[in-house]
């Protein structure tokens, strides 16, 4: 005799996560600090990138006002030479971003390889490298990249290469602090004793998990490398007239200040808002990995 049964339904399919990128823009929504970064950052990024379409002057086209206040036609006004400061800014953008941002990427692409080993391996390794980066530490950042840049020589790819330098013992300190932590999971021991090899391990399990807090130091060395470019070329070290540069411009207008402050202020704000706006998205960004959060949202 057989019994009729019923087909048995389909089991429950718990909801689909949220995207990442729909998480974020609602954690933007509660956080004003990641929308207010986020929105500055992305001006500055459009505005490096359209810059020749932006400035109504060349950076070096002589407009035959020399040392004219802000007006309509001039908004920041024009500096000793006759140049138009508001489109030195506008194209300024393109050589401080320019540098900054390939800076501190070479930093990472160096630096998160290290760290990871370092973390990862251990033992005398690891050791070496502490060593060295307290080294690097101990020695004051500012006279350590004017000392690499004078020896080097002021060109826009020393600079670049001499803010990696400072910062590749930094990132490689914060991908190490993780990566001791990670190594010991389950997971991990796992894929170590299935025969997972040491690439295998870092690139699957280790560098997923300290992707978030690597990607909040990149936004904090943005606005660090930034200041340290414009110190740099705020003393002659950096990039070199007649080319445009936040460092440099404002380096140039401490000079006639007393015939015009807006010489110096402008390019001044604009460091500041800069550094501003990395340092938010930063702060944001923290907020946005921190795992509590994640759970809430």
């Amino acid at each position: 005799m057989s019994v009729a049964t019923e087909p048995l339904a389909p089991a429950a399919q718990p909801p689909a996560a949220p995207s990442e990128l729909r998480r974020f823009l609602r954690c933007m929504r509660r956080d004003p600090a990641l929308l207010v970064g986020s929105v500055i950052v992305l001006a500055l990024v459009l505005m490096a990138l359209f810059a020749p379409l932006l400035a109504p002057y060349g950076a070096n086209e002589n407009v035959r006002v020399m040392l004219g206040a802000p007006s309509w036609q001039h908004p920041f006004g024009t500096n000793v030479q006759g140049r138009d400061l508001f489109s030195r800014v506008i194209l300024g953008s393109r050589n401080s971003l320019g540098v900054a941002f390939p800076s501190v990427a070479l930093a990472i692409a160096i630096g998160l390889p290290i760290g990871m080993l370092t973390g990862y391996i251990g033992g005398r390794f690891d050791s070496v490298f502490i060593r060295l980066f307290d080294i690097v530490f101990a020695l004051p950042t500012i006279l350590f990249a004017i000392a690499l840049v004078a020896y080097l020589g002021p060109s826009t790819r020393n600079l670049i290469l001499t803010i990696a330098v400072l910062y590749i013992p930094r990132v490689a300190m914060v991908a190490r602090a993780p990566t001791l932590s990670i190594k010991t999971r389950e997971y991990v021991l796992a894929a170590r004793m299935f025969g997972s090899g040491l690439p295998w391990v870092l690139r699957k399990h280790i560098l997923p998990n300290i992707a978030g807090p690597m990607l909040v130091e990149a936004s904090l060395l943005l606005s660090t490398a930034l200041l340290t470019e414009a110190a740099l070329s705020f003393l002659g070290l950096g990039i070199q007239p007649p080319e445009p540069s936040w460092g440099a411009d404002l380096g140039k207008g401490r000079e006639f200040m007393e015939l015009g402050v807006y010489q110096a202020l402008f390019p001044g704000l604009m460091i500041m808002l800069a550094v501003l706006g990395f340092n938010l998205l930063g702060d944001g960004l923290r907020d946005f990995f921190d795992p509590r959060i994640r759970k809430s949202a």
